[in-house]
């Protein structure tokens, strides 16, 4: 049988257990006028790529903790060579971790960046974001120091967060108030009147959007809805196995294939960007593998509907050339991945096929329609 709770009375049975690692980050665009929007929106995307591989990432719109980057340049050199100009791009990364509902700045961390690039400042500069290394074990520190900086403020500042969260609720943002008292945790004074406060929230939050369905009992496989039979090969999950959310709306049908019976894994959402000229594949996997805690993410190939060839994007290869992405994948955990197509430069309806490696499982995906 299927039981209906909604996002906000999980929260606030599971509040006993929070935990520093549960704060995540949305990411706020760079707001430097000076910089090109191209250079914007790839450094947006490397925030998305550093906050995924560190399991950090938002699984909404409703968060309230937010990264926000800045690229401060210092010189931009440029010198004559025999056969073209070179540009040395010379700067700081600047991380900014807030609070984007009150906008309150809880770490900074600067971190140096420069990369040779041939053309114009605006090349350079593009250069100069493809050169910061998702791997950099500086992004790990920040986001680990940022947490405890966070629970530390509202451990000093307890009156001030129930006061934010009493005004959230009253003006009806349930969601966002619940997260703004998520980082209450059981050591903080006010944990006893945050958590009051997130069960009134809970016994007052209409059903609707928020609503989720948690499969506690699941008598057959997990399939996405289609007028034609999808086959996806799982086993039917153990008491102690966590199910994937299936979250309203659902996607449009599709076909989808899983190679291994010990992964699961859905498309949450398939959209394109026409200023960016991107699709983006939003995903949810859990590895059900014991033994297996890391793998690969790595999308191998897309075709659109006249079978043209999609241009795709990979995170960096690692030294040994064997991994596009290794990451870390926990058994029994459910995380979010997004996949991206790049150069997508005309309206795409669908995605007539393509094929995805998560962890050493083969996906493949048909027909999969494209939101714009």
């Amino acid at each position: 049988m299927k039981r209906l709770f909604t996002q906000i009375a999980m929260m606030t049975l599971a509040i006993v257990g929070y935990a520093q690692s549960d704060i995540h980050f949305s990411t706020v665009k760079a707001t430097d006028k000076n910089l090109p929007a191209e250079v914007i929106d790839a450094l947006d995307l490397k925030m998305h790529q550093v906050l995924n591989r560190n399991s950090a990432a938002a699984a909404d719109g409703y968060n309230v903790f937010a990264i926000e980057p800045a690229l401060s340049l210092g010189d931009v050199l440029s010198t004559e060579g025999m056969v073209r100009n070179v540009s040395v791009a010379k700067g700081e990364l600047v991380l900014i971790a807030k609070n984007i509902i009150d906008g309150t700045e809880y770490y900074s961390l600067t971190i140096p960046v420069e990369a040779d690039a041939v053309g114009d400042k605006d090349k350079a500069l593009m250069k100069l974001v493809q050169n910061i290394k998702v791997t950099n074990p500086a992004f790990t520190r920040f986001i680990r120091t940022t947490r405890q900086k966070i629970a530390d403020y509202y451990a000093a500042n307890c009156a001030i967060i129930l006061q934010k969260a009493q005004a959230l609720y009253n003006q009806r943002r349930y969601q966002e108030a619940v997260i703004y008292l998520s980082a209450v945790t059981g050591n903080i004074p006010c944990y006893d009147q945050a958590y009051a406060l997130q069960q009134e929230i809970a016994a007052n939050i209409p059903a609707g959007p928020d609503t989720v369905i948690v499969e506690k009992e699941v008598e057959k496989p997990v399939i996405v809805e289609v007028e034609k039979p999808v086959i996806v090969e799982v086993e039917k999950p153990q008491p102690a196995t966590p199910v994937i959310d299936q979250k309203a709306p659902q996607m449009p049908p599709y076909e989808l294939t899983i190679s291994v019976n010990d992964l699961d894994f859905r498309i949450l959402r398939c959209y394109g960007n026409k200023e960016q000229n991107r699709i983006t594949i939003e995903t949810e996997f859990c590895n059900r593998r014991m033994n297996t805690e890391k793998g690969d993410i790595e999308i191998k190939s897309a075709f659109d509907e006249n079978a043209k060839e999609l241009e795709r994007y990979n995170f960096s290869v690692n030294e040994n050339d064997s991994s596009y992405d290794w990451r870390n994948m926990p058994p029994k955990l459910a995380m979010k991945q997004d996949f991206y197509l790049i150069k997508a430069d005309h309206f795409i309806p669908k995605i007539s096929y393509i094929k995805l490696k998560v962890r050493d499982a083969i996906i493949e995906i048909r027909n999969l329609p494209v939101e714009w």
